[in-house]
């Protein structure tokens, strides 16, 4: 009777014990589903508000780019401006080079005299000849050569002769006699005038000594020898004092026409 008493009341005991531990552990597993719907709440407020955090953060990225994008922008547009600039310099100088140059070449000669035949605004009709050859075209009296034509055949004397990279003095020099001597003709002044060897090619030591050289007084030289050659060529060939006083008076105006332009 005692054991199943004792028994009895071990039971009692425990279960007491467990009564007892039941609440703490309700708490807890309170606190953890409290835990839990806060979680949940906090991920739902995420999700929730997540494009306008995408967009903060879009925005945000936006505005830090905008500066660089910006500056990229300007940096385009300031070397647009550059290029313009240059390109309206350029054709500028080839104008004032070209209305020289056409002032005294602007009309026809065939002069039985002239070793360059049929001539018309300083283009032979051997060089108008080989312009149309070179495009496919059939042969052409140069005095029916069209405007389109003579300004391409001057660019072609303006590009090769390197004028556009000179000094405007020398640029316009280095043109006209392009126009009147021929190319080669005219490095070959151009590198008598710079104390080198005359080769009549546009080498890289008549580049290297134009970096020196490209100023007025390089082209007032270049205008000296061609006095000099003037003379010569009458002395060598009596015919053509036909055409001596025109080409002096060819090489002096130059000489004032190129001390009057500006740096």
């Amino acid at each position: 009777m005692r054991q199943v008493f004792s028994n009895f009341l071990n039971i009692k005991l425990n279960h007491q014990k467990l009564t007892n531990k039941l609440p703490n552990q309700n708490i807890n597993l309170n606190k953890k589903l409290t835990n839990l719907k806060l979680s949940n709440l906090q991920l739902t407020n995420l999700k929730k508000y997540q494009p306008q955090i995408w967009l903060t953060i879009l925005t945000l990225g936006l505005l830090t780019a905008l500066p660089i994008s910006q500056s990229i922008a300007k940096v385009e547009t300031q070397q647009i401006a550059t290029s313009q600039i240059e390109k309206t310099y350029q054709e500028k100088l080839f104008e004032t080079a070209l209305a020289f140059t056409l002032y005294f070449e602007g009309g026809y000669s065939n002069h039985p005299a002239d070793f360059g035949g049929k001539t018309y605004k300083g283009i032979i009709q051997s060089v108008y000849n080989e312009y149309r050859q070179q495009r496919g075209l059939p042969p052409l009296d140069v005095t029916k050569m069209s405007d389109a034509e003579l300004m391409e055949i001057y660019q072609t004397y303006w590009q090769s002769s390197e004028a556009e990279k000179m000094h405007p003095a020398l640029s316009v020099v280095m043109f006209d006699t392009a126009v009147n001597f021929g190319t080669h003709n005219a490095v070959t002044f151009l590198q008598q005038a710079l104390g080198l060897p005359q080769t009549g090619r546009f080498d890289e030591a008549t580049r290297q000594a134009l970096k020196i050289g490209n100023n007025r007084n390089t082209a007032l030289q270049i205008i000296n020898e061609r006095i000099i050659y003037r003379y010569q060529r009458v002395q060598e060939t009596k015919s053509q004092m036909a055409f001596f006083h025109g080409w002096l008076s060819r090489d002096y105006s130059l000489w004032s026409y190129v001390q009057k332009l500006k740096d």
